[in-house]
């Protein structure tokens, strides 16, 4: 009897923190083939974001190819705005920590386009790609318009961003639609199968103080360096620790292995582009007329404590599996 093929995954993020428990998950899913990875300025510049997916890499042993991408929104802001990133919560580099901080040693990017990489890592695949988006979705959508083909490779497009109800970043939109609502507009309008998980998801699977002190009972050094991280991930909300915080990024490397946790309704989703107050919003009609039919499969569910324990598992079986700095 064969065994089934494996899902082919490329990756798009901007890291941060909890892009890394996505790489880490993604890295332990046993049906996951990671073909390879795209990153994004987000969280914070691309400077900062491509050498944290670096020094992750090779923290853990990783062996997935990773490309730089876009360090600027599709469509190019006035030099006199500020770039939108998430340094102001985050810190310099996207994420901070109250312990031992990742080593930065790392080896270099496998190259500099990662638009041209991602179209030919999909086009070369020998089944369609699972494209899981963490970050702005600027590489993803340069991607489309620099190949409009490449959608007949692509099995869906897995993106978390967006919300059914209020924002984060502004009082209606999410941060990462926010910081390239252009970008999100391309991928919402190119056909492809997509699947949301928004705020409004995220903010069902929660982690407190209590699963910071279980990490830091894992053993190895890894786990020393990863417990300082979501320590201060955790503190986000309150300085504490003691209100729960949303997980993001690792959510939806979670239903990639555990989809029997997650429910979806089918809706049209639009993106907001020149609201002065809405820039951003994700739109989301549930009741959608017959001239706009549904779009995206949108999370709108979790059982957020077993999501929780899920990735905990995972992220141990990560830790095994992974070869020491």
């Amino acid at each position: 009897m064969t065994e089934p093929a494996k899902r082919r995954v490329w990756l798009d993020a901007d890291p941060g923190f909890d892009d890394w428990l996505a790489m880490l998950m993604l890295a332990a899913n046993p049906n996951v083939e990671w073909i390879g990875m795209s990153v994004v300025a987000g969280n914070a510049p691309l400077r900062h974001t491509l050498a944290n997916a670096l020094a992750i890499r090779h923290f853990h042993g990783l062996q997935m190819p990773v490309f730089a991408g876009a360090d600027k929104a599709l469509d190019v802001r006035p030099s006199d705005l500020p770039r939108i990133t998430a340094q102001n919560i985050l810190g310099d580099r996207g994420m901070r920590t109250t312990g031992q901080p990742l080593p930065s040693r790392a080896d270099p990017p496998n190259g500099l386009d990662a638009v041209a990489a991602m179209v030919a890592a999909i086009h070369a695949s020998l089944s369609p790609v699972t494209v899981v988006a963490l970050g702005p979705m600027t590489n993803i959508a340069r991607a489309l318009l620099l190949d409009s083909s490449v959608t007949e490779c692509i099995s869906e497009i897995v993106f978390m961003g967006g919300s059914t109800d209020r924002g984060n970043h502004t009082p209606a939109a999410e941060f990462n639609v926010f910081a390239d609502p252009e970008a999100a507009h391309v991928v919402m309008k190119s056909g492809v199968l997509l699947r949301m998980f928004g705020l409004n998801l995220c903010r069902q699977v929660l982690v407190t103080q209590k699963h910071v002190q279980s990490m830091r009972t894992w053993p190895g050094p890894q786990a020393a360096v990863l417990a300082g991280y979501l320590d201060a991930y955790q503190r986000i909300r309150s300085k504490d620790g003691t209100s729960p915080m949303p997980l993001y990024d690792p959510v939806v490397t979670a239903w990639l292995a555990a989809p029997e946790l997650f429910e979806f309704v089918a809706a049209r989703v639009d993106v907001e582009r020149f609201g002065e107050f809405s820039r951003g919003m994700t739109v989301c009609n549930f009741k959608p007329l017959a001239d706009a039919m549904p779009n995206v499969q949108v999370a709108v569910a979790a059982q957020g404590e077993q999501v929780v324990d899920f990735i905990l598992e995972t992220l141990k079986a990560a830790l095994r599996i992974t070869a020491p700095a």
